[in-house]
């Protein structure tokens, strides 16, 4: 029973790392790309199937249906942790760029407004006006997809048997 518990970890994991890795991306890019989120649902469900190959039988169809759904759960999951810490890490200097560009002054003198801006605004607030509508639900739906069939797919599990 424990080793049913245990299976899930895999793809927190690989959740947790994808949103890390996407939030860093826009760091280092400036750039919001959608498609990282598919890259999340891979990660998540190839972790949660090295895991769950341990502990779960190769013919278990339901359990692996359950151990996919999981894993669509935890890739939504991560694309949330992914813009979170977007808006935790490059919200205040993104908002402070912005007032330099506006006001015409340097990033010294808008660092303090940007941090009063973003102290003034909920994270919920700077992560919904952080994201780009239809698409975000289009490539979240296809991170959940691919995070269902990773684990889901029997060529897959039979290669790690």
């Amino acid at each position: 029973m424990i080793n049913n518990l245990t299976a899930p970890i895999g793809g927190l994991i690989g959740a947790v790392i994808g949103g890390a890795l996407w939030a860093k991306y826009i760091q280092w890019t400036g750039r919001i790309d959608g498609f990282i989120a598919i890259g999340i649902g891979v990660l998540t469900g190839v972790g949660i199937l090295l895991t769950s190959s341990r502990c779960l039988e190769r013919e278990a169809k339901t359990m692996w249906r359950v151990v996919g759904i999981a894993a669509a759960f935890f890739a939504i999951l991560g694309i949330f942790i992914g813009k979170y810490l977007d808006v935790q890490w490059n919200a205040v200097a993104q908002i402070a760029e912005q007032l330099s560009q506006e006001h015409n002054i340097s990033i010294a003198q808008a660092m303090p407004i940007a941090t009063t801006v973003f102290k003034g605004q909920s994270v919920w607030e700077l992560m919904w006006t952080r994201m780009s509508g239809l698409y975000d639900l289009l490539y979240c739906a296809a991170a959940a997809f691919f995070a269902f069939r990773i684990p889901s797919s029997q060529w897959l599990r039979n290669y790690l048997y």
